[in-house]
């Protein structure tokens, strides 16, 4: 499955892409990433057959996360088609493949992760490698957001402690200080006779 880089871009930007959304509760979405995104994976299989163009979501209730699957020639998220203009030859042809997206703050300091899953062919192809591959990159996804979780639990139980229990450091009280002053010697001037 493959695209021009410019009918891709401009399929994009004209919002020729089939979309998929859904939404997951919080509790699901960490006890089964798996059950959360197999309908964003099914869909998406289901478009690479019909050869469209797609993307498929799942916004997480009650946070800021969003999980997505995408058909890009790049692996980058499909908005950034002006980027992808910069960086390829919009004359050539290249493959499809299947990215997956994460997008929060709390993933990393540009709030988003994008890495390749597999070449559209070989994800439909190899469905239980491709599934693998995604159930792996979304088990690191979930360890980064429980480390970020914990961090910022830890910050925040330093920041709330009472202030009594922290000691500050005594502070000396300032003398004035004399300044002295120096005196300069003149010496006087030897005369010698003529």
């Amino acid at each position: 499955m493959e695209r021009k880089i410019q009918e891709f871009i401009d399929a994009v930007e004209n919002d020729e892409v089939e979309h998929f959304t859904s939404k997951t509760p919080q509790k699901a979405f960490y006890a089964d990433p798996d059950k959360a995104v197999a309908p964003l994976a099914a869909f998406i299989r289901e478009q690479i057959g019909q050869d469209h163009l797609a993307q498929a979501e799942t916004t997480v209730n009650g946070t800021d996360i969003s999980v997505r699957l995408e058909l890009s020639v790049i692996n980058l998220p499909l908005q950034d088609t002006k980027t992808i203009a910069k960086i390829m030859d919009v004359a050539a042809t290249a493959p499809l493949n299947v990215n997956a997206v994460i997008e929060t703050p709390d993933i990393n300091v540009s709030g988003l992760r994008i890495d390749a899953l597999a070449p559209a062919e070989t994800y439909v192809a190899q469905a239980d490698t491709a599934d693998a591959s995604l159930h792996d990159w979304l088990k690191l996804q979930i360890e980064k957001l429980q480390t970020a979780a914990e961090n910022a639990k830890e910050a925040a139980a330093a920041t709330d402690q009472p202030k009594a229990d922290l000691k500050q450091p005594a502070t000396k009280a300032k003398t004035a200080t004399k300044r002295k002053t120096t005196t300069r010697k003149t010496t006087a001037k030897k005369t010698t006779k003529k």
